[in-house]
């Protein structure tokens, strides 16, 4: 065999090589870029035990506001909305929603979008009652924004009005 049928020949098989690994590793991009698409579309919550969990960490905020805890309040709260608001340990019950002692608040709706993996957002609407022994009286509907980390194991409370929160799940005046 001439020395360039050789040269050829390994030039060809380079060749293949080169354009079986790109075809390879392309296609194992995409299967990645697929498993790691993010679903951004709100949808209603359905699972109980999720659903439980963030009821309960509204219900830990509404507790930590009612007792006027600054530090644990300020902790909650998304750090995002600290920062647009200028809220400090200082004068942070100045400027968020007051609760008193005996109200306690349970989800009445929570709807869920992924916003990348592992961190996901929840809208709640939250009734808050009044409770005394004998009585439950319905005070107002308040919103939040949840953001739950599963990788980190936490979670950040950020109060919103009723306006963001049927823009964030699509529900129009009229409908």
């Amino acid at each position: 065999m001439k020395k360039t049928a050789k040269i050829e020949i390994v030039i060809c098989i380079i060749l293949v090589l080169v354009f079986g690994g790109t075809t390879i590793y392309s296609n194992i991009a995409k299967k990645e870029a697929e498993e790691n698409r993010i679903d951004n579309t709100v949808t209603a919550l359905n699972d109980i035990n999720r659903y439980l969990t963030i009821d309960s960490s509204v219900s830990k905020y509404i507790s930590y506001v009612s007792s006027k805890n600054n530090d644990y309040t300020y902790q909650v709260l998304d750090k995002n909305y600290l920062e647009d608001n200028n809220i400090t340990t200082a004068n942070i019950f100045n400027k968020i929603a007051s609760y008193d002692p005996n109200y306690r608040g349970s989800a009445k709706e929570i709807y869920q979008i992924s916003v990348y993996q592992d961190i996901y957002k929840y809208y709640v609407k939250e009734q808050i009652s009044n409770e005394t022994l004998d009585t439950v009286e319905f005070v107002r509907y308040d919103y939040f924004c949840i953001t739950l980390d599963e990788s980190n194991l936490t979670f950040a409370i950020m109060p919103i009005t009723e306006n963001e929160y049927n823009t964030k799940i699509g529900v129009t005046e009229n409908g």
